[in-house]
């Protein structure tokens, strides 16, 4: 399921944006919101994506964000000699939104 970038502005609150990680860099993102998970899509409904994490965070400084995750799975488990058989290896790292800011201590900059 997509939903676009302009669709995102509109929403008060993204419960989770999700920059997936990909071979050779390259970064797609979906948000979470109601606990369902959405590809974000640009206005030529293509899927938002870039090599440069960074350019994807800036689309959404403007909105209010719960968490901003980077998320990985591997999948050359295989390659350094674990089992075979499917099993969940997602790792996500917190990179930004208001829990990462309190974290930080950095409530004021959620003003």
């Amino acid at each position: 399921m997509k939903i676009k970038l302009s669709e995102l502005r509109q929403l008060n609150f993204i419960e989770k944006v999700i920059l997936h990680c990909h071979d050779q860099s390259l970064y797609l993102v979906s948000v979470q919101i109601d606990n369902v998970e959405h590809y974000v899509a640009d206005e030529q409904d293509r899927f938002l994506k870039s090599f440069n994490k960074l350019s994807l965070q800036a689309k959404f400084k403007d909105m209010t964000v719960g968490e901003m995750v980077l998320r990985h799975q591997s999948p050359y488990d295989e390659m350094i000699g674990l089992s075979e058989e499917r099993s969940d290896n997602t790792l996500e790292v917190l990179i930004g939104g208001e829990a990462y800011a309190l974290q930080r201590g950095d409530a004021d900059k959620l003003n």
